[in-house]
């Protein structure tokens, strides 16, 4: 065992002890425990809280595994012991491999529409898990100025969806304007998505995304990895796409924009009031801003974040 020992690490990363990288596993498996989620060593070194080497990741996982602290199964790790939790992993994996080829087509008809510059995979599948019940979760970078125009004809798009059953290929749930990249909200929830998502479309946005955030996720994760490489398709406007934009552009848009926002913005207010939600959670939850849209009625961030303890889920960008 190795009580109080100093872990000195490398240049701007601070001296840890094996206390605080005990804390600092346990809170990242306790986060993706969650979703009843283990992770691969590598994995737990990329969300990890606190800048330590990977051989003192692992020869500290050794240990704990021995104390039985966590468990070990399939090259994972996890705070239950369960063969049912690593199996489950290893089946969503499988299925996740199938459902990014779907997301794949799918983003190809989203980027078909106006003012779409990026889409992005998100939720469980950016995290390479799906089952049979697992929506395909899209975070999507709009036109400046032109986002609430972009979203609504993609979601009046969706409903039509309906009608062959592809409702749950066409989640999107999260929409910026290409002027704001940078998120708000910066905490370890939006962190974890911001760094999990996978570029399906839109060759440089993803690069752009990444670097106005990076100062902020370098400090919730101090040794990911955020060099941006992978190659997707490019955001360049097909012929019918520029023509509608064109259209779009000489209806005094930026007012179209506004009104669209505020109507959506009414009608959420009126359903959440319906349901009975806490009022107090909605601006988290149902985001509407002329730069931001974000649509998640179950409010995971809220719940995520109580789970693990972080009271500050609703801090915001100083100057934003």
């Amino acid at each position: 065992m190795i009580s109080s020992k100093l872990f000195v690490q490398g240049e701007g990363m601070a001296i840890a002890d094996d206390v605080s990288v005990r804390n600092a596993i346990i809170k990242t498996l306790k986060y993706f425990h969650v979703f009843r989620h283990p992770l691969y060593a590598r994995e737990i070194y990329s969300f990890l809280q606190i800048g330590i080497s990977q051989e003192v990741l692992q020869h500290m996982l050794d240990e704990m595994v021995r104390e039985e602290s966590i468990f070990y199964a399939h090259n994972m790790y996890s705070l239950e012991n369960s063969s049912q939790i690593f199996l489950k992993r290893l089946m969503g994996a499988d299925l996740a491999a199938e459902k990014m080829k779907e997301a794949h087509r799918c983003a190809a008809v989203i980027g078909a529409f106006p003012f779409v510059k990026a889409i992005f995979v998100s939720g469980s599948l950016s995290k390479g898990y799906a089952d049979e019940r697992s929506d395909i979760d899209f975070f999507i970078v709009t036109e400046q100025k032109r986002l609430w125009i972009g979203r609504t004809l993609l979601h009046l798009f969706k409903k039509l969806t309906f009608l062959v059953n592809k409702q749950h290929s066409f989640c999107m749930n999260y929409f910026i304007d290409e002027s704001k990249l940078q998120l708000e909200e910066k905490n370890i929830f939006t962190a974890t998505e911001l760094c999990t998502l996978i570029p399906v479309y839109g060759s440089d946005m993803h690069r752009q995304l990444i670097d106005n955030n990076k100062s902020w996720l370098e400090t919730h994760f101090p040794n990911m990895e955020l060099s941006v490489s992978r190659v997707v398709p490019s955001s360049a406007r097909k012929p019918i796409k520029k023509r509608v934009e064109w259209i779009f552009n000489r209806m005094w848009p930026e007012r179209l924009n506004i009104f669209l926002m505020k109507l959506t913005d009414k009608m959420w207010r009126m359903k959440w009031e319906r349901k009975n939600y806490p009022m107090e959670d909605y601006d988290l939850a149902m985001k509407t801003k002329w730069y931001v849209s974000k649509h998640h009625p179950l409010n995971y961030q809220k719940k995520v974040l109580k789970v693990n303890n972080e009271e500050s889920y609703q801090t915001v960008a100083l100057g934003i």
